[in-house]
């Protein structure tokens, strides 16, 4: 090949390899307009914060890894005198993960106003339809139902950690029961626990994205981290955040804080 014709060869390499860039930069912004759009519409599914019902106020603080979060929650009353909530944990993370979230919104919402308040019948008719849609995404989650006259909470446990913790009189317990994850396994039980709810306590939840940022060695020594943190808390998110490590390249995990507490 002569020198004009490797000239031009290179210059023909320089403008396609220059085009491929222009092109990746387009579809990386598009992508991330996506994502933004993706963002905002999550964030309008979201209860107000804070949020008051009937001598109940809800305080939660989300931060997602990436744009979109698999971390979820919400807070309403679907029957007069019943007040249900509950914490979600998609695994995974990113648009795919933020999806099944807005799913389970509408899923839990449908299913209320059908179901006698029942939190573990409610996991169970989630669990199959995740499974039956075939979406290959599973979640861990606390759910709860609490009758505002007799303050009776009802809850159930789907695999998730950390373990909710309950404040009152300055004692710190955890909330007892166990589970299945929902969305993998067809036909995982659930099982409704009772406990009676604090006139002046506070229910204190977080998806397992907080363990990754708290010392200690295994499971165990993470969440007992995590319990002596919420206590010196005194059940405040913002005194809880001052008291987590705080991390210069973001978090690791998508990292959700929920409060329930009597006002």
């Amino acid at each position: 090949m002569s020198k004009p014709e490797q000239e031009d060869a290179s210059l023909v390499y320089q403008q396609r390899l220059e085009q491929e860039n222009a092109d990746l930069r387009t579809s990386l912004e598009l992508l991330r307009l996506d994502q933004q759009a993706g963002y905002h519409v999550q964030r309008r599914l979201l209860p107000a914060n804070p949020m008051e019902y009937q001598g109940v106020r809800l305080d939660y603080w989300l931060q997602p890894s990436l744009y979109l979060s698999g971390d979820f929650l919400d807070f309403w009353s679907p029957h007069p005198g019943k007040l249900l909530f509950y914490l979600a944990d998609v695994s995974g993370h990113g648009a795919s993960s933020a999806f099944v979230t807005i799913l389970l919104k509408y899923l839990i919402s449908r299913y209320a106003k059908e179901d006698e308040m029942s939190p573990a019948r409610l996991c169970s008719r989630v669990n199959e339809e995740l499974l039956t849609n075939g979406l290959d995404k599973h979640l861990t989650l606390v759910m709860g139902c609490l009758d505002t006259e007799t303050r009776l909470l009802t809850y159930t446990l789907g695999a998730h950690l950390p373990v909710p913790l309950m404040i009152s009189d300055g004692e710190v317990t955890e909330l007892e029961g166990n589970g299945m994850p929902v969305g993998l396994f067809p036909g995982a039980g659930y099982k409704d626990y009772t406990c009676t709810f604090p006139e002046k306590g506070c229910l204190f939840m977080a998806s397992d994205g907080v363990l990754e940022v708290l010392p200690g060695q295994g499971l165990e020594a993470r969440q007992q981290e995590w319990k002596a943190r919420v206590a010196a808390s005194g059940g405040k998110i913002d005194s809880l955040l001052q008291r987590l490590p705080n991390s210069p390249d973001g978090w690791p995990d998508d990292v959700t804080l929920m409060t329930l507490s009597g006002c």
